[in-house]
């Protein structure tokens, strides 16, 4: 066999690693500016859980998206900062198209559970 034949398929790997043959490229010296950010939302929707608007009854409304129940689809939380309650509302969609059921108060094992305020 003749030794053309033996180092082709070795000149053809080497090739194939173009940047291993090369020296590190060095880093500048100026850090370079971070590209301006562009957020769009969508328009605001009311939520509503058992077919009626969510809404808080005292004070302003935190709300937190997440799987609070672990069953794989996330759920509404609502704290309301008037009274420190905290309101469930279970997702009974999917999580690309939620539906909610209607709100229940956080119970911590008391008749209503509080988020402390201040």
């Amino acid at each position: 066999m003749s030794k053309a034949v033996l180092l082709a398929p070795l000149v053809l790997l080497a090739l194939s690693f173009p940047d291993a043959a090369q020296p590190p490229a060095q880093k500048s010296a100026a850090p370079r500016a971070p590209a301006p950010a562009s957020y769009r939302f969508a328009p605001p929707v009311r939520l509503e859980a058992a077919g009626k608007p969510i809404d808080t009854e005292v004070g302003h409304a935190a709300p937190l998206v997440v799987d609070f129940n672990g069953d794989g689809k996330n759920d509404l939380l609502v704290g309301q900062f008037g009274d420190g309650v905290l309101w469930f509302y279970k997702n009974i969609g999917t999580t690309a198209r939620p539906q909610y059921a209607a709100g229940v108060k956080f119970k911590e094992g008391k008749p209503d559970g509080r988020v402390p305020t201040g």
